[in-house]
């Protein structure tokens, strides 16, 4: 126990000195006092006041008294099921009672926790349930309902990792994990599950069948996500069986269906079905545009008990047209082949060349000649417009036509890369007068300032649609990793147009950076510029192994985004869905995006929109409107997310809202939800997982099927150090500065009061 003082050691005299004033002072006051009282009333009232003064004399110095207590925190036995709807599942024959692995599981729990109730009963048990993707629950075997679990998906690392931030700093001596270990995620990598599982004195108790009977299952669905009508769409699978014995009588029967009925079928002989995995492909046309819900089975054997993990469901995005991209070359260099190329990358996109030739302006792919258009209802055939270079007045274009396309709503994207300096000249060669005026940068005069310079996304770039996907290049793998330009045109942007990316001196300090790729909006279209020479160079620049993931290689990601963005119109302002929904899995939480841009192309980050979801399917109410509000991401500008609750299997109806500019409704967009789940087609236990992860944490694996797994298991438990730890706490007690203190000294100056009042003293 110690003593701790408020105040500094050279205030305690000063502090004796006023509390010894205090009492000189009462006793000088009761000598005065009229009419005297008694000796013996006179020495109470003294000390009544001098205590009470005294009290807060020392009140002043706030003395703290501190010490330490032990506190015995006993050990804890923990138990962690896993709670996923696949430990729903019961591994007995159709139509017997055989219990489910979730009750096998709360039955082995329940038989360990007897036996430590008996034999260590100052263990405190502790029972969680959890898959890894939503929090831990913690419950008791005992409570009078004990839900089923029916949680979508399961992730053993993440789990780990959540029970082991649970039990951070606890006397913890096992952990008894009970689970299937069918695993739905494996995003992480098993140096993320060896740092979940090494903290944790785990032992792992598998739960369901380790082979099962005959079965066959669907495996390893492939097809595009997106197509567009009339497109060939091609679905590869395969087929698992575990019984080759019983395929031998049986074919395989593979059927697609659609809303309407079948749309494609393959049967395989025996003889040609028997082996363990059997590649299938099929092959059809959609019927109808918008998202189209299709389910694939495949034929049962005779003796198989698992019917779920025979079907699966896909879906498939039909689009009505692509967006038109015509590319006007003066001459078809490398850049016209960068330009396809990043074209190519894109589904949305349709692009052709046309270039001239001794015959005239021809189409690139199939040197058919091409009139270019003298109306800018001609010009309406294409979304967007790219020249490379300028042609020439033998070309016939007419500029005023084009002016008005763009003016309706046609993008336009110029590189004069393609148009050559005059002899022994930096200067460029200047556009004819009338696109001149369309661009969104002053060409007169202009000219080719050599480099090396660096991409860079400006301050107004930042969050803009013609960078999506494309890493911040401080952050790591984006334009920062390419290599510089050689030479950027010098230009000046025009009033109104936004500077998106760029070319800065990497050679020089303080240099100032020349303007790269510059916007501006023209009636309902948009006019871009990249002034850059010889773009090529950048784009087909191949990175380092891994970095270029995802959506590729970072330059061709700019350009294909740029067309997308130049060939959608006004329709990138406002908002849209960040990926489009699709299709989702009975029990599964449903996770959708929005992005919510301004009519600059600005994100709107400081509110989130609304969405609102109603059953559209034949059997819904499509009068039933559920409303919802999506949370903007911090770490997002423009992007904000909201998680559904999961909903009945059906086709429903999602559109986005918000007030604001601009004011309005966003897309409408169809999501279905199949009667399938992978929860149902985890029909046998992962014995290797589970054995990775109790390896991973020092553990032991022990099988729910063996006979005396649960006498074993209760064992080894019991032979563990089960030994409380001791908890010293410091506690503090300051009477000081409580209600007891103040009542004591409001008591000594009442008793004061009332014995004056009570013997007439003034």
């Amino acid at each position: 126990m110690a003593i701790q003082w408020s105040v500094p050691v050279w205030m305690w005299p000063l502090l004796l000195v006023v509390a010894a004033g205090a009492v000189v002072w009462t006793v000088a006051i009761y000598g005065r006092t009229r009419p005297q009282p008694s000796a013996r009333l006179r020495r109470l009232l003294i000390a009544l006041r001098s205590t009470a003064l005294a009290l807060l004399v020392l009140a002043v110095a706030g003395p703290v008294v501190s010490c330490l207590q032990p506190r015995e925190v006993p050990a804890e036995l923990v138990f962690v099921l896993e709670d996923s709807a696949s430990m729903a599942l019961s591994d007995g024959e159709p139509g017997s009672a055989a219990v489910t692995r979730w009750q096998q599981a709360m039955s082995a729990a329940a038989a360990v926790d007897s036996a430590f109730a008996v034999r260590e009963p100052g263990v405190r048990r502790l029972f969680l349930r959890g898959n890894g993707l939503q929090p831990l629950r913690e419950f008791r075997p005992d409570d009078a309902v004990v839900p089923a679990p029916d949680r979508h998906g399961t992730s053993l690392t993440q789990l780990a990792r959540r029970v082991r931030d649970r039990l951070a700093g606890r006397p913890v001596r096992a952990v008894v994990l009970l689970s299937d270990g069918a695993e739905t995620t494996h995003g992480e990598g098993e140096e993320a599950l060896a740092n979940a599982a090494a903290a944790l004195p785990l032992q792992v108790v598998g739960v369901g069948p380790l082979t099962g009977p005959p079965d066959r299952a669907v495996l390893d669905v492939r097809f595009p996500p997106v197509v567009y009508a009339g497109d060939e769409v091609v679905v590869d699978l395969a087929v698992e069986q575990t019984s080759l014995a019983a395929v031998a009588t049986a074919p395989l029967i593979v059927t697609l269906h659609d809303e309407q009925g079948l749309v494609a079928a393959d049967t395989l002989s025996a003889t040609a079905a028997a082996a363990a995995v059997v590649p299938v492909q099929l092959t059809f046309r959609p019927r109808g545009e918008g998202l189209q819900a299709l389910r694939l089975e495949v034929s049962s054997l005779v003796p198989e008990r698992y019917q779920a993990n025979n079907r699966a469901t896909l879906a498939v995005d039909v689009r009505r047209d692509r967006a038109r991209v015509l590319v006007l070359a003066a001459t078809p260099g490398w850049d016209v082949r960068f330009l396809a190329q990043a074209a190519a990358g894109e589904r949305r996109l349709a692009l052709s060349v046309v270039h001239p030739t001794a015959r005239g302006l021809v189409l690139a792919d199939s040197l058919t000649p091409w009139q270019p258009p003298t109306t800018a209802a001609g010009w309406g055939t294409w979304d967007a417009v790219v020249l490379t270079g300028w042609l020439g007045a033998e070309a016939g274009l007419d500029w005023a036509a084009l002016a008005a396309a763009v003016d309706g709503g046609l993008g336009l994207l110029v590189l004069p890369s393609a148009t050559a300096s005059p002899v022994g000249a930096p200067s460029g060669a200047a556009p004819p007068a009338q696109l001149a005026a369309l661009l969104p940068v002053e060409t007169a005069p202009w000219r080719w300032e050599a480099g090396p310079r660096f991409a860079t996304i400006a301050a107004a770039g930042a969050g803009h649609p013609v960078f999506d996907g494309v890493a911040d290049p401080r952050g790591g793998p984006g334009l920062g990793v390419l290599p510089p330009w050689q030479q950027t045109a010098r230009v000046l942007p025009r009033v109104g147009a936004t500077v998106l990316l760029e070319a800065a001196a990497g050679t020089v300090a303080g240099a100032p950076a020349l303007p790269a790729l510059v916007v501006a909006g023209r009636g309902q279209g948009r006019v871009a510029w990249f002034g850059v020479r010889h773009v090529w160079e950048w784009a087909f620049w191949e990175l380092p192994g891994g970095m270029a993931a995802g959506d590729g290689q970072p330059a061709r990601r700019v350009l294909r985004n740029l067309l997308v963005w130049l060939a959608g119109g006004a329709e990138q302002a406002g908002l849209d869905f960040a990926a489009r929904p699709g299709i989702y899995q009975e029990g599964q939480p449903i996770r959708l995006g929005a992005r919510w841009r301004d009519m600059r192309g600005e994100p709107v980050a400081d509110r989130g929109p609304t969405l609102t979801l109603r059953a559209s399917g034949a059997a819904g109410d499509s009068g039933a409107v559920r409303t919802f509000t999506l949370a903007p991401l911090p770490d997002r500008p423009g992007f904000s997310e909201v998680e559904l609750p999961p909903l009945e299997p059906g086709r429903y109806t999602v559109q986005l809202s918000a007030a604001g500019e601009p004011v309005g409704s966003g897309p409408r967009a169809d999501l279905v939800v199949t009667d399938t789940s992978i929860e149902r087609t985890q029909v046998r236990q992962d014995r290797r997982r589970l054995e990775q992860l109790a390896s991973r944490a020092a553990g032991t694996y022990s099988d729910l099927g063996d006979a005396d797994s649960i006498a074993s298991l209760t064992e080894r438990l019991l032979a563990l150090d089960w030994q409380g730890a001791e908890d010293r706490q410091r506690r503090r007690f300051d009477l000081w500065s409580g209600w007891p203190f103040l009542t004591l000294v409001v008591v000594l100056l009442g008793g004061e009061w009332f014995l004056r009042r009570r013997h007439g003293l003034l």
